[in-house]
């Protein structure tokens, strides 16, 4: 992915004087001096500030030139520091390149650039219409212990839209965690794996729930492959063995085509196929975990979800490919700074890291980072 940064100049002196008062908001000021401020810049050593003295208040105050603020780095500094962390870098890696560039900048002081920006960036919030929306949970490392985070994307741009720390997996939990995004944005569809808790959820905030068609051809294909094994092993009458194991080959193969092609009888043919193993002659090995009864418990998780798997076909206007990739894809961005350390240290590090690198990788035309945080 190409990513265009956009990183602020710093001038040397002020191009004008201010506006009006830092204090009161008064126009009618004095001149009152000049000094001269070291910076940690890789370009510029010090800078030039003016002093103006209000006629209002009798206050006085620094007029900076841009770029620069009171602290005793360039704007420009401080936004590299961050950005070299949402790249990956760690805040030694980073300090030791600023100050191979002629800034220099101690660890600590890169790691606090990089929580500031990333707060900044954490209290943005999605706008506009979003139909669809993509939800996936992944892990990550805290101070040794493993932290759920469950990320929300717009399911037709690929647009992260938030993130939540996830305390509990059931369908309660999971309802409250996508209840704003919902509501706020008139979401119509969610797009998930097969975890029941999104289907508890979807339920109970009136979603239509598409199944990612690629994790499920997955599950059935190792699926079949343990039913057949098992099959192997059963012994009874080699005659109706024989029989069986060729007849689980044939319809197992025929599921799969079925998930392949997507037919809207397919959920038809799969009940019949359910029906013909409830009803099966001659009778199974004993024990309710025989080959037969997995594929029977299979045909029928699949005719119960068979509408599920086709809401995109259902409705092209969503303009969907039936599988969960754009959230995949939204975990994937943070997960290329998290392979490079040896996991975050605090819940808030984590967030801010998260969110920092999940601006980064947006695939926006251009990343203003200084604009994102005078914004915030």
């Amino acid at each position: 992915m190409k990513i265009n940064l956009v990183v602020p100049a710093v001038n040397q002196a002020p191009a004008h004087g201010p506006r009006a008062c830092a204090y009161c908001g008064q126009p009618i000021l004095h001149r009152h001096g000049t000094v001269s401020k070291p910076i940690k810049d890789h370009r510029l050593s010090r800078v030039i500030a003016h002093r103006y003295k209000c006629v209002s208040c009798g206050r006085t105050f620094r007029h900076y030139p841009a770029g620069i603020t009171k602290k005793d780095q360039s704007q420009r500094t401080v936004l590299l520091a961050a950005l070299m962390y949402g790249l990956g870098l760690s805040c030694s890696a980073a300090s030791h390149l600023l100050g191979a560039l002629g800034a220099e900048v101690a660890k600590i002081t890169v790691w606090r650039d990089a929580q500031e920006a990333g707060e900044a960036l954490r209290r943005k919030r999605p706008a506009g219409r979003v139909r669809v929306l993509g939800a996936d949970e992944t892990v990550f490392g805290v101070k040794g212990r493993e932290v759920v985070v469950g990320f929300v994307v717009d399911g037709q741009s690929g647009r992260t839209l938030g993130f939540e720390v996830l305390f509990e997996g059931d369908g309660k939990a999971f309802e409250g965690w996508l209840e704003p995004y919902a509501k706020e944005l008139g979401a119509e569809v969610l797009v998930s794996d097969g975890n029941d808790s999104y289907g508890i959820a979807a339920a109970e905030l009136g979603l239509s729930h598409q199944l990612c068609i690629a994790h499920v051809r997955k599950y059935v294909k190792r699926r079949s492959k343990s039913i057949l094994e098992q099959a192997e092993g059963e012994r009874g009458n080699q005659e109706d063995e024989g029989y069986r194991r060729k007849k689980l080959e044939e319809d197992l193969k025929r599921l799969r085509g079925l998930l392949d092609e997507l037919p809207e009888a397919g959920g038809r043919r799969i009940g019949q196929l359910h029906l013909e193993y409830l009803w099966a002659k001659p009778p199974e090995p004993a024990g309710s975990a025989s080959a037969g009864y997995r594929m029977r418990m299979l045909t029928l998780e699949l005719w119960n979800k068979w509408g599920k798997l086709r809401v995109h076909l259902a409705d092209p206007g969503l303009g969907l490919d039936g599988t969960n990739n754009a959230s995949e894809r939204s975990i994937g961005r943070s997960k290329v700074r998290y392979k490079t350390m040896r996991g975050y240290k605090s819940d808030e590090g984590m967030s801010n890291g998260i969110v920092l690198t999940q601006w980064l990788y947006s695939g926006e035309d251009e990343h203003d980072l200084l604009a994102e945080v005078m914004a915030a």
